[in-house]
């Protein structure tokens, strides 16, 4: 009686083991082993199966939901492998990134960009009147309020107002930059020009562009100085003829005028996630 016990047992024990090794009949039975090692995947991505009692599980290629972001994916094709494009852009400040002012990332053309509302610009004109030896001349600056480097205009106009007598018109306009004022030297614009100023009344529009180079992130507020370089001749008297009529000679003048902007401007640089 004892022997059919053990008997019993061991047939018992071995009908556990072996129905234990089976894990599936069909892939309908998959469910569970499926959701435990591949439960961040798409279902749509994975070809599940049941081989001789075991689940079997092949992960296709370039399927959005296959947990890896392929050449072929982004962010705004499948955010599922490749992350969400949204929320605020990082910049650095100290030793620690924080969150942009104006920049967050949203998608355009199933690209991942960084953008800002638009409607929160606002158009700034910084007018300076300057009189100097030989004339006088009116400044004015038209800048955005933030200034998007790639469709702001760093627009300059200048009108010649006044002259003097001794003036040889035209005054040439030849250079204009802008300089950081906290890092000196550092041009963030500049436009080599030959632009003129013939008769009183006259005015001319240049646009300054911005070097990208010369921002210290994709956003940054700089303190700027105006520089125009320009030209102009003088008559200088230099004698008299036989009747006493003062003879003149042409001099040329070579000078730079500077104008340090009270407010501050915040540029961005919009485009395209690295």
């Amino acid at each position: 009686m004892e022997k059919k016990y053990i008997i019993f047992f061991v047939l018992l024990f071995m009908v556990v083991l072996i129905s234990g090794c089976k894990e599936c009949k069909t892939s309908l039975d998959c469910s569970n082993y499926v959701r435990e090692n591949y439960g961040s995947y798409s279902k749509s991505c994975l070809d599940i199966g049941c081989i001789k009692n075991k689940c079997s599980v092949d992960v296709e290629n370039n399927c959005c939901g296959n947990d890896d972001c392929e050449k072929s994916e982004s962010e705004c094709s499948c955010p599922a492998d490749c992350g969400k494009c949204s929320g605020n852009a990082k910049v650095q400040s100290g030793s620690k990134k924080v969150d942009a002012e104006y920049l967050e990332y949203n998608c355009e053309d199933n690209k991942c960009i960084l953008t800002f509302d638009k409607s929160i610009v606002r158009t700034l004109d910084l007018y300076d009147d300057k009189s100097f030896s030989y004339f006088k001349w009116g400044i004015m600056t038209s800048i955005d309020q933030p200034f998007d480097i790639d469709n702001s205009k760093f627009k300059i106009s200048i009108e010649l107002k006044d002259t003097d007598e001794k003036l040889v018109l035209p005054v040439v306009i030849t250079r204009l930059k802008l300089i950081d004022r906290v890092e000196k030297g550092l041009i963030v614009g500049q436009k080599d020009t030959e632009v003129t100023l013939p008769i009183i009344g006259d005015s001319v529009t240049e646009i300054i562009p911005i070097r990208e180079d010369s921002l210290k992130d994709i956003e940054d507020e700089k303190k700027l100085e105006l520089v125009v370089e320009y030209t102009y001749k003088i008559k200088e008297k230099v004698g008299s003829n036989s009747e006493g009529e003062p003879i003149y000679e042409e001099k040329i003048e070579r000078k730079t005028y500077s104008q340090t902007y009270n407010s501050k401007i915040f540029f961005l640089n919009p485009g395209e996630k690295e």
